[in-house]
Order: structure tokens, then sequence, then C-alpha cells
């Protein structure tokens, strides 16, 4: 019964080692359920707390972009009135553009005006120290047919000259020379850079009476000084005795029609287009010359001695400033002078496009002889009273024969009277 019992103790013994083994075994299980939960418990906090944050993050992001879309907004805006602002600009530019062209056409045309004031007032100055005296006018009336004795007068009938060819030369001469005083055109417009190239340049005014208005011919000029009477350089290779007295050996010889900027008055400054063809290699370096100005085809007005410098070429701007008349004749000249194988209309497109510029010569005026214009205008008017004398001449034995076929036609009629008479 003992064994029995003990039996029994070591298998209720064994029970409860089983037991506390399992119980041993539940409780470590029962840790380990308790470590996740405290894991899950701390990962779903960490994860609240991430979330939180995302949903902060996601706030702020969206602040973020609702500041951005308006930053963008006023971009918007502020670029439109920036364009705005920008086409007023340039419409105002414009305006300011236009008005300030207009104020340099005013202030060029008030500079203008007043030249033409101080040129109209100069030449009021000399016509009002000036006498006039007309040259090679006979002021003898011709004498007229006797009147018949019944009161009708004679035709006159005027023959053929009997004068001969140097009579209608005489004329001719006689016209030239009564021309004293040559009424000329102001200055072509200036482009205002060439005008201020020459603003201060001195102007020498002659101590004349007549302000050196008087005019000559260039055979006159040829004759009395020397060189020839074509070139528009002409060098002196025979001097005449007026040449050698006043140290003359070479003149200039343009014309207002081909060179519109020249001196229009004795010592002003000006401009002339020269360096064409053979002359290309003129006036690089400065030159001094004896200056007439050809203001009408056939009178040239002694402006003094100059010295011609070449400057900048026209640009197309400034040639198109020029008349049109001064255009052509200056692309006939360039067709001419350079041997341009283009026709005119051909080389005005090639100056209007800039591929032909139009040499420029810079005229200042360094002195004038005033006795030189003197002994030429002398000589002029010696010449022009030897002509008029043989202009009188000349009508006088006009009259004569006048008179005797006045005479013949009187007894003609008279014979036709009688012969009526005896009939």
């Amino acid at each position: 019964m003992a064994h029995d019992s003990n039996e029994y103790l070591i298998e209720t013994l064994g029970q409860l080692v089983g037991a506390k083994k399992e119980a041993t075994a539940l409780r470590e299980r029962l840790t380990n359920v308790e470590e996740a939960l405290t894991e899950r418990d701390r990962f779903n906090a960490l994860k609240q707390n991430e979330n939180d944050e995302l949903r902060v993050r996601n706030a702020k992001l969206e602040l973020e972009m609702m500041q951005l879309q308006n930053a963008n907004a006023a971009l918007q805006l502020a670029t439109k009135n920036r364009d705005a602002l920008h086409e007023l600009l340039k419409v105002s530019k414009m305006d300011v553009t236009t008005q300030q062209q207009r104020a340099n056409t005013l202030e060029q045309r008030l500079h203008e005006l007043d030249k033409e004031k101080n040129a109209l007032a100069r030449e009021l100055q000399a016509a009002a120290q000036i006498v006039r005296v007309d040259i090679g006018v006979n002021t003898n009336p011709l004498p007229t047919p006797r009147s018949m004795p019944n009161g009708a007068n004679l035709p006159v009938v005027r023959g053929p000259s009997t004068a001969g060819p140097s009579r209608d030369r005489n004329l001719k001469e006689e016209r030239d020379a009564s021309v004293d005083i040559v009424a000329v055109h102001p200055l072509s417009r200036l482009p205002p850079p060439r005008h201020q190239a020459i603003k201060d340049a001195p102007q020498i005014i002659p101590d004349l009476l007549d302000g050196g208005t008087v005019c000559f011919t260039r055979p006159f000029i040829s004759t009395h000084i020397g060189g020839g009477s074509q070139a528009l350089i002409s060098n002196i290779a025979a001097p005449k005795p007026l040449a050698l007295k006043f140290g003359i050996t070479s003149y200039l010889c343009p014309n207002l029609w081909e060179n519109p900027w020249c001196p229009t008055n004795p010592g002003m400054a000006g401009y002339m287009f020269v360096g064409l063809g053979e002359e290309i290699h003129k006036f690089v370096q400065p030159e001094i010359h004896e200056l007439f100005v050809g203001v009408a085809k056939t009178n040239y007005r002694l402006m003094g001695r100059y010295r011609a410098h070449r400057v900048e070429p026209l640009t197309v701007e400034e040639w198109l400033t020029l008349p049109e008349k001064v255009r052509s004749k200056y692309c006939e000249t360039t067709q001419r002078k350079a041997k341009d194988s283009r026709s005119v209309e051909g080389i005005s497109a090639a100056y209007e496009l800039g591929e032909l510029r139009v040499p420029c010569v810079k005229l200042t005026c360094l002195d004038f002889k005033e006795d030189l214009y003197k002994k030429l205008k002398a000589r002029k008017m010696e010449q022009s009273n030897t002509n008029s004398l043989s202009s009188q001449r000349s009508i006088k034995q006009e009259s004569a024969v006048m008179r005797s076929s006045q005479k013949r036609l009187r007894i003609e009629e008279t014979i036709d009277v009688d012969e009526f008479s005896v009939d």
C-alpha cells in the first residue's frame, strides 16, 4: 500500500512538474505576446506620429501650393502690366523721336531763315552802297522815219544783219557784261553734322562797296588770269600778269547746280563734290586754291583763297536730301568721269543703296584779295565799254541802212503816185 502511495505521489509529482513546465511555457508565451503587443502599440504610435507629421507636411505643402498659385497669378498680372508698359514705352519713344525730328526740322529751318536773313541784310547793305551803272546800253533813241505829207507813216522793214557773225557775238558779250550783280540762290540745306563742321569756321567779309557781287565768265578768267576755261580744277601753266602779281598758280571753278553746298558769298565756308575719275586722289591732303563759284551758266563769282580738304563722303541720307536735278546731273557726271558702264538710273540706284558714295571736299576761306577783285572788275568794265562802242557803231550803221531803205521806199512811192497821176 505504501508502494501504491509512492507511485501516486510520484505520478502526482510528475504531473505537477509537467504542469509547472506548461505554466512556464504559458508564461513565456504570455510574455512574448505582451512584448508583441507592446511592440505593436509602439509601432502604432510611431505610425500615428508619422501620419500626424505627414498630415502637417501635407497641410504645409497645400499652403505653399496656394501661395505659389497666388504668386503665379501675381506674376502673370505683372507680366501683362510689363508688356503694357513696354508697349506704352515704345509708343512714347516713337512720340519722342517724332517730336525730336520735328524739333530738329524746326531748328534747321530757323537756322536757314537766319542765314537767309543775314544774306538779305548783306545784300541790302551792299545794294544801298552800290551806284548801279548799266553798261553797253544805247541811251539815244533810234531815229524815226519821217512822216509823209499825207500823214501816213512808211513801213520800216528790217533786213538781215550786215554786221556778220561778230555782231551776234558782240551782242552776247554785251548781255553777259551788262549783268553786274547776279541774284544767287541761298546755300542748299546742309545736314546738321555738315553744318556743325563749318559752323565755327571764320567768314572773311571783303572790304568792298559792292560786296564782291560782280561775276565773270570762264573765258574772261582764263584770259586775264590764265588756265583753261573748262576744267573744274584749273592749273595755270602760262600765268597772266594778274596771276603773277597775286601769286595765283591754280583756281577751282565748281558750280551750284552740281555742288549746291558750295559757298554763295565771298568768305563763306562750304563743300563741293569733287573726287571722281582722275580726281580720286585730289584733296586727300589739304590744298590751297583761289575759288570761283558758278552761280549761273556763264557767271562765276570770286569767293577768295580757300583751303580744300577731303572729308567723309556723303551718306545715303545726305544724298537723298539733294534736289532731284542735282542727283541726276551728278549721276551723269559719275558716268562720264568714272567711265561707269551702268545707266544713269543704275548709278542713281547704287548711290541710294550706298554702293557708291559722293566724295566731299570741305572749303574754308583763308583770305580775299580785294585788289584782285577790283582789277578783274575794272578790266571787265573796260571790255564792256569797248563792246558798247562797237555796238553803238553797229547800231549807227544799221540806222544808216534803215534810212537809205526808207528813202528808197519814199522815192518808189513818189514814182508810183506820179505814174498814177499820169494815168
